[in-house]
């Protein structure tokens, strides 16, 4: 297989989290992964699976939030072999006949890296063939209250200058990836 750079690993030297205990990341990489299975299920129809109680203030938000929207099927991890890239958004569904590119978050607080890594699947959705119209991150409450929207311009420009700052300084670095924990 071909050496991609993941559009999260471009995005961990800006993120400010390798500041943060590596066991949190590390819990909240957990959280992160059983509530995306979780939504997933739930938006394949396949229902709510069993699930550690800690957890049901994230999905109950999520409920809220999908309400009736229509899903696509869920894309499979997307690929850009010109500039040797990969991704994963969490969802996309459609509104009023445009294609709305969703991921999930469980972290506190918005991180100043989302916009870039919105702008990142963005492009390569659209390489994909998906005619993506927005980009919205919805960050899920854990006491199950109303999701937080975050709507980003898309700005692929500065994710570039991003991508190549990153394989300028950081590219040869072996160091665990964080924002796949939030």
């Amino acid at each position: 297989m071909k050496d991609y750079t993941r559009v999260t690993t471009v995005l961990e030297p800006f993120s400010g989290l390798k500041h943060i205990d590596p066991e949190i990341l590390k819990k909240a990489g957990e959280r992160r992964t059983a509530v995306h299975s979780i939504c997933d299920a739930i938006i394949s129809d396949m229902g709510s699976p069993i699930h550690d109680e800690r957890l049901s203030g994230y999905i109950e938000s999520f409920k809220s939030w999908k309400g009736d929207k229509k899903f696509l099927d869920k894309p499979e991890r997307f690929y850009c072999d010109d500039l040797m890239l990969t991704g994963e958004c969490d969802a996309i569904y459609e509104e009023n006949g445009k294609h709305i590119l969703v991921d999930f978050k469980t972290s506190v607080k918005e991180n100043q890296t989302w916009g870039l890594q919105g702008s990142a699947y963005f492009y390569l959705a659209n390489k994909a063939g998906y005619n993506i119209h927005r980009i919205e991150f919805v960050k899920l409450c854990k006491q199950g209250g109303e999701a937080t929207i975050f709507l980003y311009e898309q700005n692929f420009k500065l994710f570039r200058a991003c991508l190549d700052v990153y394989r300028h300084f950081f590219k040869d670095k072996k160091e665990e990836n964080v924002l796949d924990y939030l």
